[in-house]
């Protein structure tokens, strides 16, 4: 069914009017005018700012990583000190071995050089000497004076003494190519903080020394009987008693009643 009012322009009429449309625009919206931003910031202002802040960053390390580095570094010195601390002590032990060892020397040895501590020398004889050697001096002639130390409680020289330390001579002449004196020491430690004893030993010759050992080899094959000490005293010091055992007292009976 056709209106028979004419068509209103919608916004237009007693309505909008009643409704405060003016009547040249309707009730349209009214759109705010767009907001005034702040201004604009140049573009080298932009990147100069965000340049400072990357190097800010990469000046100033994280508080992690500077501890780490704090600790390690500590952790260096302290390996250092220890180091240090060490090798000190060792020439101040080293230093204190020089000056009690010049002060427990034979007299005669004063001027003397120590060439050798607690070494072992060979012989090149057929059957071989191996000894080892307390202690060695060279005098300013050049003769090479041993040293014999022992720990037991009285002064006194051994034959065994005599003989360790000639077959000492025969290694030592032989792998050092040098002379050896016919006159050692025999030093004793002192009792109550007194200084050590030393004793002069007369050593015996390189024909003697391979007498002993040839006669050992006889001992060993069974080729030679053993002759027992006058006193019994000498085999309770004795390092070989073990081995005798009751063979060598029938045999040790034996030859006492001979």
């Amino acid at each position: 069914m056709a209106d028979r009012c004419a068509a209103r322009l919608q916004g237009h009429g007693p309505a909008a009017a009643v409704l405060g449309a003016r009547p040249d625009r309707g009730l349209l919206c009214l759109r705010s005018p767009p907001l005034q931003g702040s201004p604009a910031l140049p573009a080298t202002a932009v990147d100069h700012e965000v340049s400072a802040g990357l190097r800010s960053k990469r000046l100033a390390p994280p508080i992690g990583e500077a501890s780490t580095m704090k600790i390690e570094s500590l952790w260096q010195w302290g390996l250092l000190l220890a180091v240090a601390l060490v090798v000190s002590w060792q020439l101040l032990r080293r230093q204190h071995a020089l000056v009690a060892e010049r002060r427990d020397r034979p007299a005669d040895l004063r001027d003397a050089d120590l060439i050798c501590v607690e070494s072992q020398f060979r012989s090149k004889s057929r059957w071989p000497i191996v000894a080892r050697v307390d202690r060695a001096y060279r005098l300013p002639s050049g003769l090479v004076v041993l040293v014999e130390l022992k720990t037991r409680s009285t002064a006194t020289v051994r034959a065994s003494d005599v003989i360790q330390l000639s077959a000492q001579r025969v290694a030592v002449e032989d792998e050092l190519r040098v002379q050896v004196s016919e006159e050692a020491f025999v030093v004793f430690p002192g009792r109550h903080s007194a200084p050590p004893t030393a004793r002069a030993v007369r050593l015996m010759s390189r024909e003697q020394v391979e007498a002993i050992g040839a006669r050992r080899r006889r001992l060993i094959d069974g080729l030679d009987r053993p002759r027992w000490p006058d006193s019994e005293h000498v085999c309770h010091g004795c390092g070989q008693r073990a081995a005798c055992s009751a063979a060598g007292e029938r045999l040790a009976d034996v030859v006492r009643r001979r």
